[in-house]
């Protein structure tokens, strides 16, 4: 008597068959990775910055002159201005403006609080312009592709999907770059990556 065979689609696929639909889903992964990175808060920040920036550094401190220092993630030479930014994780909704001290995020229907983030940078916004004698120095604070402003973005903040185009019009005046240029090199020699080296640098 003969016994049925259990046999499926898959049981005549040829060795080069299956090797095909193997190459098929790798390259559909890899695409979707691909996106994946392309889209990216740190793919679009490095970008926008290869894109505008003539010159950048990140993790930057400052000393304030007195007792203190201050810090920013980025700080960047554009064609007639320099641009300190400060980059804040916060998710979600966002509720804030520029002088309003505290700002709410509410994410997953869960409310907190936290402090106006552009006060801190615009301290070190300040003392840029004195030390250097430069008045076109733009201080703002990034935000990433996961924070939504409702009721407005406020002045000063940049967001991550838009950053390309904010930094275009923060470029400043051609006619500036000498002197932003001048002013970016007097700032190289006050910032440094970590506090101790800041320490050297005014002892």
């Amino acid at each position: 008597m003969n016994v049925p065979i259990n046999t499926t689609y898959f049981d005549f696929l040829t060795q080069t068959q299956w090797l095909s639909m193997g190459g098929a889903v790798l390259l559909i992964i890899v695409l979707i990775v691909v996106y994946k990175h392309i889209k990216s808060d740190d793919w679009l920040l490095k970008k926008a910055l290869e894109e505008h920036a003539k010159e950048n550094i990140k993790a930057a401190v400052l000393f304030d002159g007195v007792d203190s220092y201050l810090f920013a993630d980025d700080v960047v030479l554009l064609q007639g201005s320099i641009l300190i930014v400060k980059r804040d994780e916060s998710q979600g909704y966002i509720y804030g403006a520029s002088n309003i001290h505290a700002w709410t995020c509410v994410k997953n229907h869960v409310t907190g609080k936290f402090n106006n983030p552009l006060e801190k940078i615009g301290h070190f916004v300040t003392q840029v312009k004195q030390e250097c004698g430069f008045d076109a120095v733009y201080g703002c604070v990034l935000f990433g592709s996961q924070a939504e402003f409702p009721k407005g973005v406020p002045d000063n903040v940049l967001q991550m999907q838009t950053l390309a185009d904010d930094l275009q019009k923060l470029q400043g005046e051609t006619g500036q770059h000498e002197a932003a240029k001048a002013a970016w090199d007097k700032l190289m020699h006050m910032v440094a990556r970590d506090k101790g080296e800041v320490s050297s640098k005014i002892s």
